[in-house]
């Protein structure tokens, strides 16, 4: 299997973390492809070039739940999608891959030229961002001793990646102790501390 992939991609952060924990990485190769343009590797395998993209033989995997679901079925641990009738599970999945969505958002905004950005989605992301950190405080579970791989889960651990490498809201954790304390057993993965974004790993905005 060959994981084509940027090194900050939150997408691709969580589909690795998976892989990690799952037992797999070693059967998967990682595949460094630049984004937005005509020469990337990822094209070679479907016309969007949209990463991550997992490719298995003459399957082509894009979108990071897909390519977890298709993980789960190689992993020993248990599947990181809730199942199809947990509800419950779904909701907390949806709200943080929402959180996430609105973080890559911002974050690709604050990258544009000053002359290129929207004061409009830089207002609308960022009450969206402080909104959902709020709401994330009152209602986190308490910390686990040995914290979930799921969907849900980790797309808040790639979504607060986000916040912090990209300092959208520095002072975050200042008044939000819960969220704080969630977070620490998974900063405590090996699989999480070999995914952080860095700023060596940048990939600048080119060209829509």
């Amino acid at each position: 299997m060959q994981l084509y992939y940027t090194p900050n991609s939150p997408y691709a952060r969580i589909c690795r973390i998976v892989a990690i924990e799952g037992g797999i990485m070693d059967g998967i190769e990682l595949v460094q492809v630049p984004l937005r343009t005509p020469d990337s590797a990822a094209l070679r395998h479907g016309p969007l070039g949209k990463i991550p993209l997992l490719v298995d033989g003459d399957l082509a995997l894009g979108e990071s739940r897909l390519i977890c679901g298709y993980l789960d079925q190689r992993s020993s641990r248990p599947p990181s999608l809730p199942g199809a009738n947990d509800w419950q599970a779904q909701a907390h999945e949806s709200l943080m891959s929402g959180f996430l969505e609105g973080v890559t958002n911002w974050s690709r905004e604050t990258r544009r030229a000053k002359s290129e950005q929207s004061a409009f989605i830089l207002q609308v992301e960022q009450q969206r961002a402080i909104r959902a950190l709020d709401h994330l405080d009152r209602t986190v579970a308490a910390p686990a001793t040995e914290p979930a791989i799921t969907y849900g889960d980790l797309a808040l651990v790639a979504a607060l990646g986000m916040v912090d490498f990209y300092e959208l809201v520095p002072d975050w954790r200042a008044d939000r102790p819960a969220l704080t304390a969630w977070l620490e057993p998974y900063a405590a993965l090996s699989s999480v501390r070999e995914s952080v974004p860095t700023q060596a790993a940048m990939n600048p905005l080119t060209p829509r």
